[in-house]
């Protein structure tokens, strides 16, 4: 295995930091986008692992996270067009491991906020994917988007752009993790795994506060995904916890893949994790995650998998 790690030059300037887990022989490629307050590096061991099976990695740290970012814009996209970045620097990453294994098909996993700035990519480049798989997503509930999103605004006017707001935070992260009270940590919703929870609250690049233009760009970008906006050419696989607090505990995924059953949007696999929690790469099934992700890059779809919910 080589390791790599690159700086692609984005128009505006930015170094976009890329790394690259090749394998002596790479037959596909796995693109990833992390989740918000956390960075690409965490992804390693699941690289690596699938490095075994000739699958070629590449992820990205977007703008306002990782090592590479400064402390002071630890939580900010951009002055302009947050979001439209995010996804233009995504693109440029799709495009690196294209030019790099321009024979390997590719497939992207997003997490979280990367599995929304996914769904932009997908409306906006969709034909440069073979399949994309979407890790911890959710339905868009447009009426509570449009209020946080009003709410900010607000806050936006008081204290300004860059200011994070412990408000904000606790309506979003504090809200998830109350249902798995009794509670050792603040961030018990992401895991069963207490080691994997313990690590992420003792990460300096992991929960840090977000700025509330951050917020701000998400919500706005969340406003623009719709299933009938997806290409129909591009297989979508979704994996979820069924007490991931972000998929409304089941619920608001369960809503999400009908909508694109409803859209005749290619929906291939649809899993639920039983009990399984926000990170499902880091669960406590963790070995049974990571072996559905392998098979889904290989083959295209999981044994006994649904086309949609029932």
């Amino acid at each position: 295995m080589q390791y790599v790690e690159e700086f692609l030059s984005a128009p505006d300037g930015h170094q976009i930091p890329i790394r690259f887990w090749r394998p002596r022989t790479a037959r596909h490629i796995l693109v990833i986008a992390h989740g918000m307050a956390e960075y690409c590096e965490r992804y390693t061991a699941l690289a690596e692992w699938l490095n075994e099976a000739d699958i070629a990695v590449i992820a990205l740290n977007h703008r306002g996270h990782g090592m590479d970012c400064a402390d002071s814009e630890l939580g900010y996209f951009a002055d302009h067009r947050g979001w439209s970045r995010l996804v233009d620097d995504l693109h440029q990453a799709v495009g690196f491991a294209q030019e790099q294994l321009p024979d390997c098909p590719v497939t992207l996993l997003g997490h979280s906020m990367g599995s929304f700035i996914g769904q932009s990519y997908l409306q906006a480049y969709g034909h440069s994917l073979n399949q994309v798989i979407f890790s911890a997503t959710n339905r868009i509930n447009r009426p509570k988007v449009l209020a946080s999103r009003l709410l900010i605004a607000v806050l936006i006017a008081i204290r300004g752009r860059r200011a994070p707001s412990a408000l904000v935070d606790f309506l979003g992260f504090g809200q998830f993790n109350r249902r798995f009270r009794p509670t050792r940590t603040a961030s018990d919703w992401l895991s069963r795994d207490t080691e994997q929870v313990d690590a992420y609250v003792d990460d300096p690049y992991c929960g840090f506060p977000c700025s509330l233009a951050l917020w701000q760009d998400l919500l706005g970008g969340m406003l623009t995904l719709k299933p009938t906006r997806l290409p129909k050419t591009v297989p979508i696989h979704l994996l979820s916890g069924s007490a991931d607090a972000l998929g409304e505990f089941g619920q608001g995924i369960l809503r999400f893949a009908d909508q694109l059953r409803r859209a005749d949007r290619p929906l291939v696999t649809f899993k639920l994790y039983p009990g399984a929690r926000h990170e499902v790469i880091n669960e406590t099934n963790a070995d049974e995650v990571w072996s559905d992700i392998r098979e889904l890059i290989l083959h295209g779809r999981l044994a006994g998998s649904v086309t949609g919910p029932d």
